[in-house]
């Protein structure tokens, strides 16, 4: 190994690793010797391969937030135990056998939300319990009054799913026909079809500075450029979203500006009219993600970009998800009829149809959806209260604006404490939870938390006894101080 060159080695990025690694570090005792044994679990099972240069000590360091005394011992283990090779000039290499199943690997910026641990609170993902009600739907669904829909293998949807859908956002304040509807497998689809069609490897597609990273991972898959834009308390900052336009001329823009995920703001009116403004005015297509534009504890109507005039560039995604339950799996794309018959093929191509029973399930929801958008706000308005009144009694040094409705609280830090690393820190006492870093698209240690409040009240009271608990154990002097 010692002849090896790292030129000639396929690296394993940093980020990739730490997206590898998940939870690593929730069984206690040394740290070195945890992280050792997932490295070693992870070569074991080929996640890890042979001859692969794995990240240099300092660099892994800052990213897990540990010294860089805690990596040294960690891969000085690894190699006394044959499982990778120190080489003098080359760095740490995996031995063992390669898998030789092809070079590199995709990275995902959101790949984390998904890595839970059983034995941990799980606050890491935003996503709702069933309604009660909904199982009541399913259970009462007659696919003989469907035969019709049935028979059909339609990519663009059922066609009475469409209109019922279309008469939503008709009665929402903004005028729909069904030829603007093609139904998909949630928002993400709508969202993956959107880039997949519309943006090219090199091309720049704008979007929040913090945002959803399904999003982010959308535009990256296709070899585009994501180029964020500045946000403020209210959102997206206009003056910057402009400039950005002209400088980097973008194929395609993307927003979430309603209940923001993971900020919570709500854009207003003269922004989204701006917004709706520059599209037109520059023919850029823009996607607006209205997943959880309903669900404002004050039912107020926040307007649509489309609901003003795009010069038809306007494209909506919407879901049922969020309202009814996340395991529905039903969503949608409102854009011009002309685009969405150009998206039919990708629809094809990407899964034919979306499934008959999720189709089923959804007329049912759409025709009863005010009922139930009200039983999940009767439901997320408590759970919200719980976290605001936890931050302000015991975690006052901490900065949040009180949710106005959506799922989550976006808290920052006090000055000079590390998100990254107290989310390190929180999994070590049971809590699996989510740092800025996981929604931005700038590669640095945003100093903001996550806070969904979508569990069920006994998980999310446990949760937030957790989060006080970690944050009273937390070191927060710097890094260097810390010992491994």
């Amino acid at each position: 190994m010692s002849s090896i060159s790292s030129a000639n080695l396929q690296r394993v990025g940093t980020n990739r690793l730490v997206q590898l690694l998940g939870q690593w570090s929730t069984d206690g005792g040394p740290i070195y010797r945890a992280l050792a044994g997932r490295l070693t679990e992870l070569i074991s099972e080929g996640s890890l391969r042979a001859n692969e240069l794995l990240p240099p000590e300092r660099s892994l360091a800052e990213a897990l937030t540990v010294s860089r005394g805690t990596i040294v011992r960690a891969y000085d283990t690894l190699a006394a135990d044959g499982a990778v090779s120190r080489v003098q000039g080359s760095g740490t290499i995996v031995a063992g056998r390669s898998l030789n199943v092809g070079a590199g690997s995709d990275e995902f910026v959101g790949e984390r939300l998904w890595m839970a641990e059983g034995a941990a609170v799980d606050l890491l993902k935003a996503m709702p319990t069933m309604l009660p009600q909904v199982a009541d739907l399913v259970s009462a669904i007659d696919l003989s009054s469907h035969a019709v829909d049935l028979d059909g293998a339609e990519p663009l949807g059922w066609w009475r799913l469409r209109s019922s859908i279309a008469d939503l956002h008709t009665r929402q304040g903004l005028p729909t026909t069904p030829h603007q509807i093609l139904v998909t497998s949630g928002a993400q689809q709508a969202i993956s079809l959107v880039v997949a069609a519309m943006a090219r490897p090199g091309d720049v597609v704008l979007g929040e500075e913090d945002t959803w990273p399904g999003l982010i991972d959308s535009v990256q898959h296709v070899g585009a450029r994501f180029e964020p834009v500045r946000l403020d308390a209210d959102g997206l900052i206009i003056d910057d979203l402009e400039s950005k336009i002209d400088r980097f001329r973008p194929g395609l823009m993307m927003f979430n500006p309603q209940h923001q995920n993971p900020t919570g703001s709500r854009l207003p009116p003269a922004r989204v009219e701006a917004v709706a403004a520059l599209a037109r005015r520059h023919r850029i297509p823009t996607l607006e993600d209205r997943v959880s534009a309903d669900l404002g504890f004050d039912r107020r109507h926040l307007p649509a970009i489309d609901e003003h005039d795009t010069g038809g560039y306007g494209l909506l995604a919407g879901s049922l998800c969020k309202v009814v339950w996340p395991g529905l799996r039903l969503g949608w794309l409102r854009a011009d009829a002309q685009v969405i018959n150009r998206l039919r093929s990708h629809k094809a191509m990407a899964d034919m149809f979306t499934p008959a029973l999720s189709q089923a399930v959804g007329l049912a929801v759409v025709e009863r959806y005010d009922e139930l958008l009200d039983q999940r706000l009767a439901q997320l308005r408590p759970a919200a209260d719980l976290v605001v009144d936890t931050l302000r009694t015991d975690l006052s040094d901490w900065v949040f604006a009180s949710p106005r409705g959506g799922m989550s609280v976006w808290a920052k830090l006090p000055e000079h404490a590390s998100a990254s690393a107290f989310v390190q820190h929180a999994s070590r006492v049971g809590l699996l939870i989510a740092s800025g870093r996981q929604f931005s698209a700038v590669d640095a240690d945003c100093p903001r938390i996550r806070i969904p409040f979508t569990a069920s009240p006994p998980v999310l009271a446990e949760g937030m006894r957790r989060l006080v608990d970690a944050w009273r154990t937390f070191d927060r002097r710097p890094l260097a101080a810390n010992p491994f």
